[in-house]
């Protein structure tokens, strides 16, 4: 099995060697927050006693390392490192389809009943204790990913894609759905909650354009309000996709619907005002750019008038010339002809 953690260009990617005594991680053109987490990562493996070996060191497009230790105490270490907080959700897909979700245990205090007012006892998860108990079924998943709940907030749509995402969500999906996306970059899901039906678009598409973003309720016609933009599209896709399958009241609430429909959730990581923060900074960087334009467009404009008064100014003064030298001839013309006229 593969266990996916998106990164920004591409995964932070694990997987038990041949024997299962050791684990192979690797990660592709790491940003600097990654090659930090890396290094802890690295530097947590040595004080363990686990033995590390590098196969390609980070100067590489793909750094690859080899931890000696059970990939049941890897992944759910390196995850943690990778995707600490508590909006953090892994899914693990199996070979006949279905779907298995963990929630890590520090989030176990969200895990209240979705509704309002109708708060029921959480069921503590733990990823040690998840990977543990999947490496002993005799049904063994193919692949797993751990992604994070997206902002909600309003950006627009930008370009970019990565290639190592796509196989992290092809993964995830269906034969009928993958034969969708590779024709139209889209998917439907239906909520895990509400039964309503999704549609998930790539951020780059015309769909996203047109939808005003990736994610549009089917049912009740209206867009969700939420993004992910630190990781690439597939992944931006992937994550929605097994967060309404699986925890819809995370991005079905008051925060993303904007009061649009009536079927909506308990937000359980705040009101309303989630994601303001994220909004509010994107406001304020657009606001910055608006007024430096404005302000670069009328000094465009300024100099453009002083130049065309400059360039008026001299034309008037060549004119004003060429009519004082003309007056003058005809002055000189006119009293020689005076001089003429006497003698």
């Amino acid at each position: 099995m593969k266990w996916f953690v998106p990164s920004w260009n591409g995964d932070l990617r694990l997987e038990p060697s041949k024997d299962g005594k050791s684990t192979l991680v690797g990660i592709v053109r790491p940003t600097l927050h990654e090659k930090n987490v890396l290094e802890a990562l690295i530097l947590e493996a040595k004080e363990r006693g686990w033995r590390v070996q590098s196969k390609k060191p980070l100067i590489f497009r793909k750094a690859v390392y080899t931890l000696d230790a059970p990939f049941s105490e890897v992944a759910p270490l390196a995850v943690k490192l990778m995707r600490p907080g508590n909006q953090v959700l892994t899914a693990v897909h199996f070979k006949d389809g279905h779907v298995e979700t963990i929630q890590a245990s520090e989030t176990t205090h969200m895990l209240e009943s979705p509704y309002r007012g109708d708060d029921i006892a959480p069921s503590k998860n733990d990823l040690t204790v998840a990977a543990k108990e999947l490496e002993a079924r005799s049904e063994k998943p193919d692949a797993a990913a751990t992604v994070k709940r997206p902002t909600p907030c309003c950006p627009q749509c930008v370009p970019g894609a990565v290639k190592e995402a796509t196989e992290v969500l092809l993964s995830f999906l269906s034969e009928e759905e993958h034969r969708i996306w590779s024709r139209e970059r889209r998917i439907e899901v239906v909520g895990g909650l509400s039964g309503h039906r999704y549609q998930i678009a790539h951020r780059h598409t015309e769909t996203a354009r047109f939808q005003g973003r990736l994610c549009y309720d089917l049912d009740d016609r209206f867009t969700m309000h939420f993004h992910d933009t630190s990781v690439p599209p597939e992944e931006e896709v992937l994550a929605t996709k097994l967060i309404l399958e699986h925890r819809e009241h995370w991005l079905r609430n008051e925060a993303t619907c904007f009061g649009q429909t009536n079927v909506r959730y308990k937000n359980p990581f705040g009101n309303g005002g989630d994601g303001l923060a994220d909004a509010g900074w994107t406001i304020q960087v657009g606001i910055g750019m608006q007024n430096e334009l404005a302000r670069l467009i009328m000094s465009l404009l300024f100099s453009a008038f002083a130049l065309l008064f400059a360039i008026g100014s001299l034309i008037s003064v060549h004119f004003l010339t060429l009519a004082i030298r003309s007056l003058g001839q005809r002055l000189d013309i006119f009293s020689e002809e005076l001089a003429l006229k006497r003698k």
